[in-house]
């Protein structure tokens, strides 16, 4: 036969720890914060050296710096945005989010974003392993 648990304890144990790991997660983010910091200090200096010599690539014996290019789109005016999607039958631009490669396509396309969209572009470095 089953034995009933001690719905208590069982609470308690499962606080303890819920609070357990958000303090080691919270301790973990501290230590990694100097270390992300200083990782993002390389990728702007990568970038300018990449924008100095006006290239996408650079190859060492360390390895190799390449310039990534990341599109993002925000909504800007949701109704003007459903309106114009639905008006045109332009489906593909829906995600649940605006699409921002096929919001960067419609740009392309014919000269201007889609009306209600945001549309960020930044870009970054990666780098491989030689």
């Amino acid at each position: 036969m089953d034995q009933p648990i001690d719905i208590n304890k069982r609470i308690d144990q499962f606080v303890k720890l819920r609070d357990e790991i958000k303090r080691l997660e919270d301790e973990h983010k501290t230590k990694m914060s100097p270390y992300r910091e200083a990782l993002d200090g390389l990728n702007s200096t990568l970038l300018d050296h990449l924008n100095f010599v006006g290239g996408d690539s650079v190859k060492t014996a360390s390895g190799t710096v390449y310039r990534t290019t990341k599109n993002t789109a925000s909504i800007a005016d949701k109704t003007a945005f459903w309106a114009y999607v639905v008006a045109c039958g332009d489906w593909d631009l829906i995600d649940y989010k605006a699409n921002a490669k096929s919001a960067v396509e419609h740009a392309d396309k014919n000269g201007s974003l889609p009306p209600g969209v945001n549309l960020n572009t930044r870009q970054e470095v990666g780098v491989r392993r030689s």
